[in-house]
């Protein structure tokens, strides 16, 4: 069996995954594309990427938590991106509480990359910070914190040992 290179998937995994994001904006595009990425496959969301950077406003937290449901209208027509109501809303919904968390902790990579502390997640430490992202953030289920946590380099594969 033969396998082609996916030049999206190369990108990703050399240039975002397992990588602590450099700003707020660039973290949220990384739990964005998670939350898009539920139930479907990498290379989809990849393919897609600079089509939900235009949909999204180039994943700007604020022009994000701006957009209304006229916005929302237009979005859910837009076929080059997954136009799934719930996840689009979720996003939005998501921006806001991003801002509310950048007002409160002077930065959303601040907060995220304090949770738990610094250093490895051990024991019931991820199933703990799981449960705060899901409680904090729509469309955010275990797995898809999980997944973020390892995409944004808050989780490294030697902290969980059943992947």
């Amino acid at each position: 069996m033969s396998t082609q290179a996916d030049p999206f998937r190369e990108w990703y995994s050399n240039e975002i995954w397992g990588k602590q994001a450099k700003d707020d904006d660039a973290l949220f595009e990384v739990m964005s594309l998670q939350v898009f990425q539920a139930g479907l496959t990498w290379s989809m969301i990849l393919g897609k990427r600079d089509a939900f950077r235009n949909a999204f406003q180039g994943w700007e937290i604020d022009a994000v938590a701006n957009i209304g449901p006229p916005a929302v209208e237009l979005i859910i027509k837009d076929a080059s991106i997954i136009r799934n109501r719930k996840k689009i809303e979720a996003c939005i919904h998501n921006a806001e509480v991003v801002k509310e968390l950048q007002q409160k902790h002077g930065s959303f990579c601040g907060w995220f990359y304090g949770l738990s502390g610094e250093g490895s997640l051990q024991g019931d430490e991820l199933g703990i910070l799981q449960k705060q992202l899901k409680a904090t953030f729509k469309f955010m289920g275990p797995e898809i914190a999980r997944m973020w946590l390892f995409a944004s380099g808050r989780l490294h594969r030697s902290d969980h040992s059943h992947d």
